[in-house]
């Protein structure tokens, strides 16, 4: 069977919105290419943002809460003007995963690079965040794996552990934490920062899909218009 009539048949389906003419002059090649691009800039735009100054913290949906315990005690204290000390520790934590960041792109770059034809069926068939879905999937232990040492130092630079350890000495909560707090800072935020870069690039894919104006290049024209 013809593999563009393949193409365009499972796309019939409904779970992409791709204009049928445009899907028509498509090979296989080219709609992996167009899901490539899109991937890429989407990823590209993601860790471009969230690099910055406030990409995290400014960004109520993304940005990363305390742990629960300095979360409670920083809700009881703020009325009390007390909470100063929280507030820094939230604010630096946020300023460490913006740090780093940059560490996401050369790995979202290599998986994007290995997608395959199942894969790119897999996509087409999926929802509007298909293609941040498989990145995460693809990603997330090499993710981690990578993010977390630079997620600690950051958070050591920041001065976020310092601020950890006498949040939790002064609100008498050390029975909540069974490691060192560079550790559990490291740990905690690093899942967090992973959760809210896919959040952020599952928000550029499904722009690309349903916005003209996101389609910046041709190969995206054609595959998304």
């Amino acid at each position: 069977m013809d593999r563009r009539f393949l193409l365009t048949g499972i796309v019939s389906l409904g779970a992409m919105s791709l204009a049928s003419d445009a899907l028509a002059k498509l090979s296989i090649a080219d709609a992996q290419a167009g899901l490539r691009a899109a991937l890429k800039q989407g990823a590209d735009t993601a860790v471009t943002h969230l690099s910055q100054t406030n990409g995290y913290w400014g960004d109520p949906q993304i940005r990363i809460p305390l742990p629960k315990s300095l979360a409670s005690a920083q809700k009881l204290l703020k009325p009390l003007g007390q909470s100063g000390l929280l507030d820094d520790l939230h604010l630096r934590m946020n300023r460490a995963a913006e740090n780093a960041a940059p560490v996401a792109r050369g790995l979202f770059v290599n998986a994007i690079q290995t997608l395959t034809i199942n894969d790119a069926v897999g996509i087409i068939r999926g929802g509007n965040t298909a293609g941040t879905l498989y990145l995460q999937k693809k990603t997330t232990p090499a993710l981690t794996a990578a993010f977390t040492p630079p997620m600690e130092n950051a958070m050591q630079a920041s001065g976020a552990v310092d601020y950890f350890d006498r949040a939790i000495k002064r609100n008498n909560l050390k029975s909540y934490f069974q490691t060192d707090a560079k550790t559990y800072l490291g740990q905690y935020a690093t899942g967090l920062a992973l959760q809210g870069l896919f959040i952020f690039v599952g928000r550029e894919e499904t722009a690309i899909r349903r916005d003209p104006a996101k389609r910046t290049t041709q190969i995206l024209k054609s595959v998304f218009g």
